[in-house]
């Protein structure tokens, strides 16, 4: 008898262990598509996109603070996609927004949580904000050509990589994303020395070359320092030692070194001038402030190890504010 209730505790045991087999296939037989399609995705994060345009059977779509391109493809599949996007663009809200892993390429698109959407709409405003007390204390021209290249020669030497410079080291030699935090820092470094500066804001299909590689950007930025030349006239020069190592340069200069034709069909839509404690502009004028550096410091030190065109697309800075 003892032997019988064995045998059969035993193939109630089996019994049981090929149903749950036999469930667990069924459940790997019924991926829904939409989790196989999710497989290899990239959260990009929660951001406000600015821009998006048709070109070659693909939509170009820009968002804050990124300098890179990202694209969707114009299929079937997308059209809700799209559609999030344009009216996102429209409102200047919020949504989000999933990659294919190690490509610039959007995935998927959510909406964007009620408490993301309060963020972003304090965040980003219309208006030029004036620092209380601090403006009037610093110099809005540099007094000679001299001073300038001093002050050009402190700011590239805190470049990454140089054993002048302090933490976060400037991502000068990573060209790909990061110039909104790199002209920031740099109007610390003018600020620290008694000056001010205006930045200027270039939109377009932007391509630049670093003399090994090329990175194609949806804008660029860098500080504009007014300084007295030797006859006393007060001239205008932009210094970005990600595109120019030896110096500070005009404004024309600049704008051509982004629009790079050997790297590329390139243009310029616009060019604007904002006060140095703009922290981005998007092409349609909004504006966004990073006052305590806090964004700033925290893009630089993600991006501090990195160096030439790669990786491209840039390291998400999400967790970086905005």
């Amino acid at each position: 008898m003892k032997k019988f209730l064995l045998s059969m505790m035993v193939f109630v045991t089996m019994l049981s262990f090929n149903a749950c087999s036999d469930s667990s296939a069924g459940q790997d037989q019924n991926l829904t598509s939409k989790e196989s399609s999710e497989i290899g995705m990239k959260d990009f994060g929660r951001t406000v996109p600015v821009g998006i345009e048709k070109e070659n059977g693909k939509f170009k779509v820009s968002f804050i603070i990124s300098a890179q391109p990202y694209e969707i493809k114009d299929s079937k599949e997308n059209e809700s996609y799209i559609s999030m996007i344009q009216q996102a663009v429209k409102d200047e809200s919020p949504i989000h927004i999933f990659l294919k892993s190690n490509t610039n390429e959007i995935a998927k698109v959510e909406k964007a949580t009620e408490e993301d959407i309060r963020f972003f709409k304090s965040a980003f405003t219309k208006e030029e904000k004036t620092e209380k007390g601090q403006s009037n204390k610093l110099a809005s021209v540099i007094p000679d050509l001299a001073t300038l290249n001093s002050l050009f020669a402190q700011i590239k030497n805190q470049s990454c990589g140089t054993s002048t410079a302090s933490s976060p080291c400037i991502t000068f030699k990573y060209p790909v994303d990061g110039c909104y935090a790199r002209a920031h820092k740099m109007r610390q470094i003018l600020i620290n020395a008694g000056y001010d500066c205006e930045k200027q804001f270039v939109y377009g299909n932007l391509r630049a070359s670093t003399g090994s590689c090329c990175v194609s950007w949806v804008y660029h930025v860098a500080i504009l320092v007014s300084f007295k030349n030797a006859s006393g006239v007060v001239e205008k020069r932009i210094i970005d030692p990600s595109l120019f190592s030896t110096g500070p340069v005009t404004d024309t200069a600049w704008r051509s070194a982004c629009t790079n034709s050997t790297c590329g069909s390139t243009s310029v839509s616009s060019f604007a001038n904002t006060a140095g404690n703009v922290y981005y502009r998007s092409p349609s004028g909004s504006l966004l402030y990073d006052n305590n550096y806090v964004n700033t410091n925290c893009v630089l030190t993600t991006f501090s190890s990195l160096s030439g065109c790669s990786p491209s697309p840039a390291p998400s800075v999400g967790h970086c504010g905005f």
